[in-house]
């Protein structure tokens, strides 16, 4: 079994578990951004590139035209509140300053040291990025999900199977660890605490539920039209 489909059956699992998904149902997992990064980070979409088979990244605004409704859970409202949607914004901070100069980084919002943890899509050539894309965003759904030219459509992703195989990314703890490690100048190692009391920089489960955004178990695909 290749590493791709490996990954992608660990995901699948894995939602399996912690979500009891109904066959239609697609469960959300990511990271918190509170290390200003994320799951399938902006990192991941370059080194991990070859996963994608050269889909097109769609961007944020397009996956909110289904998203965006609470019948479905508003998983872009809680993208749109969390530090992940303001992880190149936050490049911008004083702090970010503080810590580019330490590291010899005269511009972090430029710099690929830090871009590329903290956008969607890094390394990307322009040729894969919707019209609409826009990096500034920051750490967007397909950062986690992979490019969605292939699954966006309500009729694909009702059916998990078909979505996975048009190119959803369900992601999991390896894909966190692309930038949520030491390399990172706001690595805390003792950020959480295990059941057992130990400290660890990162927990994968703990991190995931921080940022859950799951489908309702009321929701009914079948009562909604289909969407751009």
């Amino acid at each position: 079994m290749s590493i791709v489909s490996r990954r992608t059956l660990d995901a699948f699992e894995s939602c399996v578990r912690l979500w009891r998904a109904r066959s239609w149902r697609l469960a959300a997992l990511g990271v918190p951004a509170a290390l200003l990064v994320l799951v399938l980070p902006a990192a991941a979409s370059a080194d991990h590139d070859d996963e994608h088979e050269g889909r097109e990244y769609v961007g944020a605004s397009k996956c909110k035209t289904c998203h965006k409704k609470d019948t479905i859970g508003n998983q872009y409202g809680k993208w749109l509140e969390s530090r992940h949607a303001k992880a190149y914004e936050t490049l911008a901070s004083e702090q970010s300053a503080k810590w580019a100069a330490e590291a010899g980084v005269s511009d972090p919002q430029n710099d690929a040291r830090c871009v590329k943890c903290h956008v969607t899509a890094y390394g990307v050539s322009q040729e894969r990025l919707s019209m609409k894309f826009d990096r500034t965003q920051g750490v967007q759904c397909e950062a986690c999900h992979g490019p969605g030219e292939d699954y966006r459509k309500k009729k694909i992703m009702m059916n998990r199977e078909l979505a996975l195989s048009k190119g959803l990314i369900l992601p999991v703890e390896e894909n966190c660890v692309t930038c949520h490690n030491e390399d990172s100048p706001a690595w805390n190692p003792e950020r959480y605490t295990r059941a057992d009391g130990s400290k660890v920089g990162f927990d994968f489960e703990q991190a995931a539920a921080a940022i859950a955004h799951p489908v309702p178990e009321s929701y009914d695909p079948r009562g909604e039209g289909e969407a751009d």
